[in-house]
Parts: C-alpha cells; structure tokens; sequence
C-alpha cells in the first residue's frame, strides 16, 4: 500500500457516490431528487366523529375508533386543545369487535374552535394520531331583552359615531370616515362639541375608550391607535396593532378590549396594544358575528352587531352570548334621512346606572333601559 492510501478509499468512496447523485444535463450539473419513502398507511380507523363537530359546552363527545383484531393495543389518549383528557389501557371489544369506543367529556369552559386527537400506542412501540376538528358552542340560550326610552338628547347628525364612552358627566366620541374623523368631547344635555381634535386626514377613525387619565382611539385599517391625555386632548403615544382592522374598543380596568368586525374579541396590554388573549364568541346556533362598538357593563361585554338593530350581551370569560336587545324603531322614520346610518354607539353611566346608544349620523342619542321580553 502506498503512503496515504489508508485514507483515499474513503474519499474516493464518497467522491464516486456523490458523483452518481448528479448528471450533466444542458451544460449544467443537475441533482436527482430521491423520493421520500412512502407514508406508511394507517391502522386504525375514527369512525366517529365522522368530521368537524360543533358540540354545545358541557356535551360528552362518543370517539369511536375500529382496528384490525390482530393488532395489539396498548393505550389510547385523547386530548382536546392540546390538554390530556383521557387515557384508556383497557378494551374488552377491540378482539371481539374489532373497535374502541368511550366517551369524553372535555371540561372545556369557553366557546370556539379546538381541536380533538386520539392518540394509539401499539404493542410493538409504534403510535398514530387521529384528529377532528372541534367548534364548541354556547350551551345556553340567550334572554331576549327589550328596551323603553328613558330620555332623548340631540346627537350631532353630521357624527359618523363609531366609539362612545361616559366619564364624569361628559361623552367622549370616536368618529370616523377619511377626512371627518375625530376625537370629541361632548355635553349630554345639549350634544354641543365641546373639545375636538381631528385625526389626519388618512386615517379612518374606529372605536375609543377611556381609562383613567387617558383616552385610547383605534383606526380601521392603518393598524395604529392613540393615547390621549384626558384632560387636554394631547396626544401622548402613537402605538401599533397586529390586528388587521380596528373596530370596537372598551376596557375592564386593566386591559383594553377590541372587536374587528369578526366574532373574535381580544383583549390588549393598554400600553402596547399587544394581543394578551383572545375569546371567540358563539351562540346556542354558531358564530356572533360582524361585532362592532363595544362597552363593559357591570362584568358583561355589550357589543352592537353591524348592520344590524342588535346587543349582544357577552361573557367575556366564556364567549357566550347570554343575551340580546333588538333596538329596532329606537330612531323615528321621521328622524331619518337618507344619510343616517346604522345603530353604533353604547355608553354606560356606572354611578347613575343608565345606558345610552346612538348611531352613525343620527339626530339623537338615547338613554334606554331593558327588561326580559315578556316580563
């Protein structure tokens, strides 16, 4: 052997194979793509749920899955959100039968999409998944309210209303529109304006709430809001959302709490306007959708839908809608014209216990109190 030949075999083993992964083609070096192995087809079968499955909270779910009768099983788990929720080491009718079934209730406490996994675990070591998607709704009808007029007030016919708030005597209101949107501070007896001040020209303005010392407002597409001194209207913070579009705003005392025309919820750090969680929010039926202006009342989330006469009434640790308020005729067909839009605008006086509503364009701003339909 020649010196140095003890480690030339070996790179010219690798050379020569590295070679046969390659051609010529068109003057150029041209590598083969090897095939991925096959996916090995599965064992087992989940026969039911068949598909997505849209169960009311609080509803056990039957899971039942077929196999050959030779295959040794050894365990199953099932899981809902990723959380394990069960876990079977025993199957009487798997030999007899050729299937496994058990029943599962998720203990899952808030309404929106999830997912459900099986997981099997065989004799030999190996193990496969089986998944469905899973849509929880509420498990409780929502009480039908309706409404009586306490007090009118004028309303600025010409306020494209899209957030409204009271503190210590005064509203506070959003509008918007490119080129009309503002910040307002308004009397309630007379609806004069008494501070404005006017975004660029832009920008759409959405929603505002205020906490504390501080005024928040969001835009609809820009993905920015703003913090305001109270007081003075001066702009303290320019910040930046992910959220697509900016709908309705409120706050619970500690975070803020946005709508984007969806039937999701999130709830914001008030300094940043980071997401800190989200909620989905359902019906008995499915999604409450297009929900817009938003006000938290006594631990409740109220939101107008848009388009629409309608509150909905919203747990805003759960997602379910445990009420509704049709305000349909509140504004007189005498009070319209062409211009006037839709209901969009709640407020909520704490210390006086009153609720006020309005719309985009509309003449009057109404205090309304509720009661149960039929009652």
């Amino acid at each position: 052997m020649l010196p140095g030949m003890k480690h030339a075999f070996p790179s010219l083993t690798f050379l020569l194979f590295a070679v046969s992964l390659t051609f010529c083609s068109g003057g150029g070096n041209t590598e083969r793509t090897i095939p991925p192995a096959p996916a090995q087809p599965m064992i087992s079968t989940l026969e039911e749920p068949a598909g997505a499955l849209t169960p009311p909270l609080g509803t056990e779910i039957n899971i039942r899955l077929s196999l050959p009768d030779t295959v040794a099983l050894d365990s199953v788990q099932a899981f809902v959100g990723g959380a394990l929720k069960q876990t079977l080491r025993e199957f009487p009718n798997l030999a007899k039968e050729g299937s496994v079934a058990f029943s599962l209730l998720p203990d899952v406490t808030k309404t929106g999409r999830s997912g459900l996994r099986i997981r099997l675990f065989f004799a030999d070591g190996s193990h496969e998944n089986q998944s469905r998607q899973l849509t929880f709704l509420s498990d409780v009808v929502p009480v039908q309210y309706s409404y009586q007029v306490v007090a009118e007030y004028p309303h600025d016919p010409g306020a494209y209303t899209q957030g409204l708030h009271y503190d210590e005597g005064l509203l506070y209101e959003g509008t918007g529109n490119y080129g009309t949107s503002s910040l307002r501070q308004v009397e309630l007896e007379t609806g004069e304006v008494i501070r404005i001040r006017n975004l660029d020209q832009s920008l759409f303005g959405e929603g505002i709430t205020v906490m504390g010392n501080r005024i928040y407002q969001l835009t609809y597409k820009s993905q920015v809001g703003f913090i305001y001194d109270k007081s003075s209207f001066e702009q303290i913070q320019k910040v930046y959302y992910q959220n697509r579009e900016g709908w309705g705003l409120t706050h619970n005392g500690e975070e803020l709490i946005m709508s984007d025309g969806t039937n999701v919820i999130y709830f914001l750090d008030p300094e940043m306007f980071t997401v800190n969680r989200q909620l989905e929010v359902f019906d008995h039926n499915g999604p409450a959708n297009s929900l817009n202006e938003l006000e938290y009342i006594q631990g409740k989330l109220w939101a107008n839908r848009y388009y629409t006469d309608e509150i909905v009434i919203i747990d805003p640790e759960s997602g379910k809608v445990e009420g509704r308020i049709n305000l349909k005729g509140i504004l007189r067909t005498a009070d319209r014209k062409p211009s006037t839009d839709v209901l969009n605008g709640i407020a909520w006086d704490p210390r006086g216990n009153r609720i006020f509503v309005t719309g985009k364009l509309w003449p009057k701003l109404f205090e309304i109190r509720i009661r149960e339909s039929g009652s």
